[in-house]
């Protein structure tokens, strides 16, 4: 593995797991279940949100679970362990996933659906009886009826225009890119914007070349896109003034990665606050990176943060890492460490390894020995807002897949913990 990124150097900070000693937290099952691998869809999307009334709302992949109306459904918590179905959306399949923002109590989605476009969706909570409206949905354009479009993400600009990213996927020449839409504010039509992250370079015959994912971000006076061609991870940006298919600018590479097993190499997370600084934390042949970009600089860290080393922790094997948001100047950094899950808590300003101690590691107390955590995924809502306490959610498989045999039942395992406690890590 090297880095080639345009802003950065090759310089690893190698760091040991050292943590405090406090009891970790053990992690209890939930109700969630699924017969398909994508119960919450794909690191770099969003699926959980915390609504100001305190409660967690999740859009999970049910599968057959759902019955004959759809497998996207809308499910809420009060503890994160039990979870109640509140609406679903149609047209969707096992493939199905999804990435979710709320503002205030509306809820916007876009997701994949089954006859091969995106779709986009709002839905608004009343906190007074704990209940969701239906939906409200429309769909995306795409090129012409051979794309297949997967894999979406979802932005609002300051100027309150809204932005899509997708893979866009064409069955006739079996090629895929990544392709942008905009919406005007208080606009209907969608307008596209140029593709980005060819795929020239990744011939048919390599199963490397569908492997694409995009997550959009609102930055100051413009429009940012961390996104994957195969397994490396880069940046683009354009400014808000100009049309849709206004240029990005030229891509810089944040990293050079190694070959996995991720279907679209989905093994990043990023989130904003609200003065429009980026972070972003990936993970690659185990060991888990920390990016920023400045706000006010517009400039990367000079090189990522290693927050997790394969060299001095090579049992540590950190997969799936998500970064959250809590307000102020904090951020939460959360990834499997083995079977258990581990959260790092930082702040935004933090630019090593030192400023992101343990904060949480969770544990099963009574393991399933047939249970298969190997390609366990995580979710934890991006943004906490005013919630007191912060759920984080597992989803382990039944037991070890078989290549080419049926999916095997998807579980989810839960833990809720306030930020602000005393770290429990031991």
């Amino acid at each position: 593995m090297k880095y080639v990124h345009a802003f950065l150097t090759a310089v690893t900070l190698v760091t040991a797991l050292t943590e405090p000693a406090h009891a970790a937290l053990e992690e209890q099952s939930t109700n969630l279940v699924s017969d398909t691998a994508y119960l919450y869809s794909y690191r770099h999307q969003r699926h959980m949100v915390v609504t100001p009334d305190g409660r967690y709302h999740l859009l999970a992949n049910l599968g057959s679970q759902g019955g004959k109306k759809g497998t996207l459904y809308l499910m809420s918590s009060s503890d994160g362990v039990t979870w109640t179905q509140q609406g679903h959306l149609g047209y969707t399949d096992q493939y199905a996933v999804s990435d979710s923002a709320l503002n205030g109590n509306t809820l916007t989605t876009v997701f994949q659906d089954s006859q091969g476009y995106i779709r986009y969706a709002t839905a608004t909570y009343d906190p007074a009886s704990q209940s969701w409206s239906s939906f409200a949905v429309s769909t995306l354009p795409r090129a012409n009826a051979d794309i297949r479009a997967v894999n979406p993400s979802f932005t609002v600009d300051a100027n309150g225009n809204t932005w899509v990213a997708y893979v866009a996927e064409d069955t006739r020449t079996t090629t895929a890119g990544i392709v942008v839409y905009r919406r005007a504010a208080g606009k209907a039509n969608w307008a596209a914007g140029p593709s980005i992250g060819d795929i020239s370079a990744y011939p048919p015959t390599d199963p490397q070349f569908a492997k694409h994912s995009a997550r959009l971000v609102t930055i100051p006076n413009g429009i940012g896109l961390v996104y994957t061609v195969g397994p490396d991870i880069f940046w683009a940006q354009r400014k808000l003034k100009g049309g849709a298919d206004l240029p990005w600018n030229s891509a810089g590479l944040f990293l050079a990665g190694t070959q996995d097993k991720d279907p679209m190499s989905s093994h990043f997370s990023a989130v904003t606050d609200a003065s429009g600084n980026v972070f972003v934390t990936f993970t690659d042949a185990g060991n888990l990176y920390y990016n920023r970009r400045d706000a006010a600089t517009s400039q990367w860290l000079t090189a990522p943060v290693t927050l997790v080393s394969a060299d001095s922790s090579p049992n540590a094997l950190p997969t799936y890492a998500q970064v959250s948001w809590l307000g102020d100047h904090q951020l939460l950094i959360a990834h499997n460490a083995g079977m258990q899950m581990r959260v790092l808590k930082g702040t935004t300003s933090a630019t090593s390894r030192s400023g992101f101690p343990c904060q949480l590691l969770a544990y099963h107390n009574n393991l399933d020995p047939t249970a298969y955590y190997k390609d366990a995924r995580l979710e934890m809502p991006a943004l906490l807002g005013s919630a007191t306490r912060v759920p984080l959610l597992q989803q382990y498989q039944g037991y070890e897949p078989v290549k080419g045999g049926p999916t095997p039942p998807q579980y989810a395992g839960a833990v809720t913990f306030s930020p602000n406690a005393a770290a429990s890590c031991q």
